[in-house]
């Protein structure tokens, strides 16, 4: 039951830093040179942190309901989206931490409140919960596969909004410099000029490919599967022996 309790207020803290860091981006974005709040909603930060936000509320609620009545609310698909909602999370977090926000300069406060929230403090409070939550749905490999769904569409949302020359805040039709497709390196090039050192196309391959490390790691170190490579394991080895 205490791993419940702390659970459901870990999905409580992840609606509330998700939604307050996008809330904050929005009081902001004048500040930071954005041309209008809503932009902000146009990059995969506002959406990804939305997503867990909402998604961790509903969960939240679910889970308290069937600890008070006793029926099971939570139906299998809601874990995998859940876990879905993780993997972009943990790459929005990862990306900007490690990419985004070293090569920011001083165009815009990289790690004000919003960027913190939105970045460090939400993704962390996901994959711990992915980890507290205790789930009776078993992890399928096809659950990878989904988790670049997400970014997949993102992508094709930019691509779209870029053909029709859509400024996503700050008088530039692209949300990051790897989406650049006129970038100094362009869509299959190479540059010496930073960040622009390799093609969109590659940038995305980079980003598909950690989607689905970042997937199957979860699932793969993730106490559920670790217990039942141990019952396989145990299994064959009675197998064995009795053989």
């Amino acid at each position: 039951m205490t791993k419940k309790i702390f659970s459901i207020v870990l999905k409580f803290l992840i609606f509330i830093t998700s939604t307050t860091g996008v809330l904050v981006s929005f009081f902001n974005a004048k500040h930071d040179g954005y041309s209008h709040w809503h932009k902000r909603l146009l990059f995969f930060t506002g959406q990804s942190n939305l997503w867990i936000g909402l998604f961790s509320l509903i969960l939240a609620i679910l889970i308290i309901v069937k600890l008070t009545t006793h029926k099971d609310c939570v139906k299998n698909w809601l874990y995998t989206l859940k876990y879905v909602f993780t993997v972009s999370i943990t790459l929005t977090g990862f990306i900007y931490c490690c990419l985004l926000g070293p090569f920011a300069g001083d165009s815009y406060n990289a790690w004000s409140v919003s960027s913190w929230l939105t970045h460090v403090v939400t993704p962390v409070l996901s994959i711990t919960d992915f980890f507290v939550d205790d789930y009776k749905y078993v992890f399928k490999k096809r659950d990878i596969l989904y988790s670049i769904i997400p970014p997949a569409l993102y992508l094709a949302f930019c691509s779209i909004l870029g053909l029709f020359n859509v400024d996503f805040g700050r008088g530039e039709t692209y949300p990051y410099f790897f989406l650049n497709f006129n970038s100094p390196a362009g869509f299959f090039g190479f540059s010496d000029q930073k960040p622009f050192v390799l093609g969109s196309f590659y940038w995305i391959i980079i980003f598909l490919l950690m989607t689905l490390s970042f997937a199957f790691f979860l699932i793969y170190i993730h106490p559920q599967s670790i217990q039942k490579r141990k019952q396989k394991k145990l299994e064959k080895s009675l197998t064995k022996k009795q053989n």
